[in-house]
């Protein structure tokens, strides 16, 4: 039987695939029209591509052109984004049967009574950068390409809700069922510790959960930033990573009040985006400088571009407006 996570992203693609259906479930048998070479040109009625159980994996194949594809190779070539996630899936898919039979001492939670530990709550769990090479979030973070400078900014919680427990008795009232997350730690400008984004690799889960500890926004990066010098504003604390002088919104609404002249906001690259459009058109408002991606570019957000093998910090460099100039700019990229 194919893996479920395989047969789960199958079905993500299917919006992507032009007549899509799963023709047999044992085995699995999908068909659509081919992606790569278009399929009939004079009939859009035929769908000759084929994802096809074998030995418990899909292939892909077009009896057209006759392309012939691993799935996760043909999924890589479709959606970077699904790709990286189906990466991490599978990754920690063997992880959780893995892990607790590790000698690696990631992880060691002793019985005490839970104690609020409000300047340093990271201290029970590892950093990226103490992880072995072959641990799977180490994996995970090196197929995102992310800077291996930035991975001690990273830490991995092998079980999430024991340790959130641990900082917040409570928070989670049963943790029976508990998990392996990636943390990425909110950090104010001393270096403590006041909340915390967990991304979570369960295919049926919840991929992100936000703990904060304080009642402040969700900014990554204070602890790095130099606003005195030209700094960006990203969407993501991921793609933070990729520039050189940076701090994430992590689902603000992209009007911070601690950004100074020197700030320039960059958003996800989605003119069809209704939400992503209308905080960019708020930043111009306000009297900031806002990156207006070129039409064509490779990706959709940095980490995207960057694994397309495009220079991002040049890019926006290249792209920054502000004031009417801005306007005009944005109004043109939201019709492309």
């Amino acid at each position: 039987m194919v893996d479920f996570v395989d047969i789960q992203y199958a079905q993500m693609l299917s919006g992507r695939l032009d007549q899509f259906k799963i023709k047999h479930t044992n085995p699995y048998k999908i068909n659509f029209r081919c992606p790569i070479c278009g399929d009939s040109q004079k009939s859009r009625s035929k769908a000759r591509a084929w994802l096809l159980e074998r030995d418990n994996k899909f292939s892909f194949y077009c009896h057209n052109c006759n392309a012939s594809q691993g799935f996760s190779y043909f999924l890589k070539g479709q959606d970077m984004q699904l790709y990286n996630d189906y990466v991490a899936d599978k990754f920690v898919g063997k992880a959780n049967n893995t892990i607790k039979d590790t000698k690696q001492d990631d992880d060691k939670f002793k019985t005490k009574a839970p104690v609020f530990n409000k300047t340093n709550p990271l201290t029970k769990i590892k950093k990226v950068s103490q992880l072995k090479h072959d641990h799977p979030i180490k994996r995970y973070i090196d197929q995102r390409k992310i800077p291996s400078s930035h991975h001690y900014r990273l830490y991995f919680a092998r079980k999430f809700k024991t340790w959130i427990n641990e900082i917040i008795p409570g928070k989670f009232p049963n943790a029976k069922h508990d998990e392996p997350r990636l943390i990425i730690p909110f950090l104010d400008e001393r270096g403590n510790c006041f909340g915390v984004s967990a991304r979570g690799f369960d295919p049926d889960g919840i991929r992100y959960i936000t703990i904060m500890f304080e009642d402040r926004p969700k900014i990554f990066g204070l602890d790095k930033v130099d606003q005195t010098q030209i700094y960006y504003i990203v969407e993501g604390a991921i793609d933070s990573f990729f520039l050189s002088n940076a701090i994430s919104m992590n689902g603000a609404e992209g009007n911070s009040n601690s950004a100074n002249d020197n700030a320039v906001y960059v958003f996800d690259a989605e003119p069809r985006n209704k939400e992503i459009c209308n905080r960019m058109e708020k930043v111009i408002k306000n009297g900031h400088k806002v990156c207006i991606w070129p039409s064509d570019i490779d990706g959709k957000d940095i980490n995207e571009m960057f694994l397309a093998g495009l220079n991002p910090e040049r890019i926006i460099e290249e792209n920054t407006y502000h004031g009417l100039t801005a306007e005009l700019k944005l109004a043109a990229w939201r019709k492309t």
